[in-house]
């Protein structure tokens, strides 16, 4: 019985000590991820809402389906809005600054898991840059698909 117990034991002594290092380096690392979110949140959206320096963020009186965040830029320079859609390799999340007239000032992808050469694709200039100045109606826009 005793040979028997010997290597549960050392397994389950090697399961411990690796779960211990793992929440470990999660509680050491977890706040430094969360600033580094929030300055690439922070990031897109001065680069989508152009001349804007701070944002205070907005409460929806009622969910929006898709819309993760919504902040308004100060001066009224316009609002950014983070969304977020199913794409075919998974979630697709995008910062849309919206003009104080309701004009399309910028828009940049900040997450995806599409397809490299073909879905990624909308994340480029070429790709977001055809979105500004235009409205809800979003005429003109060439899109993408496989």
């Amino acid at each position: 019985m005793n040979e028997l117990m010997k290597p549960v034991i050392v397994l389950t002594a090697i399961c411990v000590v690796a779960a211990a290092l793992l929440g470990f380096t999660y509680n050491i690392t977890a706040p430094l991820i969360a600033q580094a979110e929030e300055a690439a949140t922070n990031a897109a959206m001065a680069e989508v809402v152009p001349g804007a320096t701070s944002f205070t963020p907005c409460e929806l009186s009622t969910p929006i389906e898709g819309v993760l965040a919504v902040s308004q830029a100060d001066g009224g320079l316009g609002y950014a809005i983070q969304v977020q859609d199913q794409g075919y390799g998974g979630a697709y999340v995008v910062m849309v600054g919206i003009g104080p007239d309701g004009k399309i000032t910028g828009a940049k992808l900040t997450d995806n898991s599409e397809t490299p050469g073909l879905g990624s694709k909308t994340g480029t200039e070429d790709f977001t840059s055809q979105f500004i100045g235009k409205d809800r109606s979003l005429e003109g826009v060439e899109t993408i698909s496989g």
